[in-house]
């Protein structure tokens, strides 16, 4: 997107009449339990037709790193 904006090539939606609005921040509640990667499963992801299964014992760096793949 920035290459594209510097050579003009960037469409903006047309922002006419939206306004921002207050965003309020609650106080974080009680941390949810550990879940078991016995009891977790699997994860998919799925992007089109392309369907990557992974163990739920898969590393959020690794699952991030798949996703930025796909």
């Amino acid at each position: 997107w920035r290459r594209m904006a510097r050579e003009g090539k960037l469409v903006l939606p047309n922002l006419e009449g939206i306004t921002f609005v207050s965003v309020a921040v609650e106080e974080p509640g009680d941390a949810l339990p550990d879940v078991p990667v016995a009891e977790a499963g699997t994860l998919d992801l799925v992007k089109g037709d392309v369907t990557i299964r992974l163990s739920a014992g898969t590393p959020a760096v690794r699952i991030a790193e798949i996703a930025a793949a796909l």
